[in-house]
């Protein structure tokens, strides 16, 4: 739009480049107010900058402006134009706008955080989960194979009880078959020895 009623800036334009942006404004008796911002600061905050910083501005040096030179101003209105530069530095204290947006953005942030976490979690359970399968089929295994060592062992005592029970019982065979043979023929060496000597007796 056009300039505006007298003693207010307004006609505000926003020129923007790949960095930054340039945001100005004039009032009626050609006072040219600008400020070049970032790409992300609300342009609204910089008009909003602009039309706070005319009044006292052009108080200060209507007589002046019109007549100056270039940068003959500088110094002189550094200490002003220094004072709204730090009152706008952050644009969430001077509008509500940019304050809501930077409590949406640290919502958001916030939320993303915790669905991080969540999934996080979810990942570091799922771990878990697997890891305890694993466990379970480990143990599952471990014990199968103690069952089947179990039986080999039972089988292997057997067979061992078997081999040591044949063995006493041959070892006892081959002591005692003889003895029982000698005892056997003693008897009846004996039993002979006792017939002969009735028959001698009876003879005489």
């Amino acid at each position: 739009g056009g300039v505006s009623e007298e003693g207010v800036v307004g006609g505000f334009k926003v020129v923007q480049s790949d960095m930054h942006q340039v945001v100005y404004g004039a009032d009626s008796e050609g006072l040219c107010l600008a400020v070049v911002t970032g790409l992300k600061y609300p342009s609204r905050t910089a008009i909003q900058m602009l039309a706070d910083l005319h009044p006292p501005y052009s108080e200060q040096f209507h007589l002046q402006f019109k007549a100056a030179t270039t940068g003959a101003l500088t110094k002189k209105s550094k200490s002003l134009l220094s004072q709204h530069c730090k009152k706008y530095d952050d644009s969430s204290k001077v509008d509500k706008a940019s304050a809501l947006n930077l409590k949406v953005d640290a919502v958001k942030g916030q939320m993303q955080d915790n669905i991080a976490a969540m999934l996080k979690n979810t990942e570091q359970a799922e771990s878990l989960a697997e890891r305890s399968n694993q466990l379970n089929e480990q143990a599952n295994v471990f014990q199968k194979k103690s069952k089947d060592l179990r039986k080999q062992m039972r089988c292997k005592n057997i067979k061992m009880t078997i081999i040591l029970v044949t063995l006493v019982v041959g070892i006892l065979v081959i002591v005692l078959v003889p003895l029982i043979m000698r005892a056997k023929k003693a008897a009846e060496g004996g039993r002979l020895l006792r017939g002969a000597f009735l028959e001698e007796l009876g003879e005489e």
